[in-house]
């Protein structure tokens, strides 16, 4: 059986190739620009975009299900460097030869380690702000300059506080009218972090109401995230200074989107069992703009969940989080794609 591409892949395969039009293949003019290579990696955001290192071992966790080491007999000891469980932030800082301290399995010196983490789980948008001023503030390291490579994803957790918040946000329109003006913040950042001389590479929200725990809401209340994902996406858009130069904007909705619909994995249950999972249902925001829920999930690993179709084959590692296997190796390559091909 064949199948026309989708309008939607066709759109990402586009943004892909083109870069504002300002590339000569894309129909624009012929000047040459020299290749932009970071020296570093500095990774802002929410937990889409993190690595944790509790124990301080160089031998993180994610919250995308964790591979294992298969030296441990007892299956309780993971493997951050496994490729195969790469986050997409770890796909990207390597394919500059960027290493984080979260995961360094060859214990470099503190000097060659190069990748920043700065995104955290439960990160909403007003939390970001207070990330990149912390990064800054830090005398432990040069601030953001040129020759910096920095990406920013957030707002999955906005979606989520403002949909489960009817109180400050009563109507849809509240609630769309929130989120848009959300994104619009997130872009005056961006455009702000852009002033320093660093690239940034800037990932639009997917669609929420897609998700396993959306869905278990009820179609009315899924279609009601998925309003309130694409307001947040809009208010980003509008607001952002993307001529290609100095902002790569990265189409995750479109990427996601195809994945759950034509990707062929399996979308309406999650792989990690319930032992190991956020708790979605009791998540609220604290007064710094985070959300709590996270324990559980950080120990998901291949050896938890029932068994290796569903660690390879399931998109979903919970309720709302995407499985690194097969999400989180489709959104690094077009991280890569963008960060290589805009005229940085």
């Amino acid at each position: 059986m064949k199948f026309a591409l989708p309008a939607r892949l066709l759109r990402a395969l586009a943004a892909v190739g083109c870069s504002a039009g300002l590339l000569a293949s894309c129909g624009g003019g012929t000047s040459h620009y020299d290749k932009f290579v970071p020296s570093r990696l500095i990774v802002f955001g929410d937990e889409y975009s993190a690595l944790t290192d509790p124990k301080g071992t160089g031998n993180s966790y994610n919250y995308a299900m964790n591979a294992v080491d298969p030296t441990d007999s007892t299956n309780a000891t993971v493997l951050c460097s496994d490729s195969s469980r790469y986050i997409w932030v770890q796909r990207l800082a390597s394919y500059y030869g960027l290493v984080f301290k979260e995961c360094n399995p060859n214990n470099l010196a503190s000097g060659k380690l190069n990748a920043f983490m700065q995104a955290q789980y439960g990160a909403t948008e007003r939390a970001v702000e207070a990330q990149v001023s912390a990064f800054q503030g830090d005398i432990g390291h040069d601030a953001l300059g040129s020759n910096d490579l920095v990406t920013v994803w957030v707002g999955m957790n906005d979606v989520i506080e403002i949909y489960k918040d009817s109180v400050t946000y009563s109507s849809t329109v509240d609630k769309t009218t929130e989120a848009e003006a959300r994104g619009e913040r997130l872009a005056r950042l961006i455009n702000s972090i852009t002033d320093t001389g660093a690239r940034v590479l800037v990932a639009q929200v997917f669609e929420m109401g897609s998700t396993p725990w959306a869905k278990a809401q009820g179609s009315s209340e899924a279609k009601l995230m998925t309003s309130i994902s694409d307001a947040f996406n809009q208010g980003l858009r509008t607001v952002l200074l993307n001529d290609g130069s100095k902002i790569g904007l990265l189409t995750f909705n479109d990427a996601i989107a195809n994945l759950v619909q034509y990707g062929n994995y399996e979308t309406t249950e999650a792989a990690c069992d319930d032992a190991h999972v956020a708790d979605i249902d009791n998540a609220s925001a604290d007064s710094n703009g985070y959300l709590d829920g996270s324990a559980s999930l950080s120990t998901c690993t291949t050896a938890t969940v029932p068994n290796d179709s569903a660690a390879k084959r399931d998109l979903w590692a919970d309720g709302i989080h995407l499985n690194s296997y097969i999400a989180h190796s489709t959104l690094g390559n077009l991280a890569i794609t963008r960060a290589t091909s805009n005229p940085f």
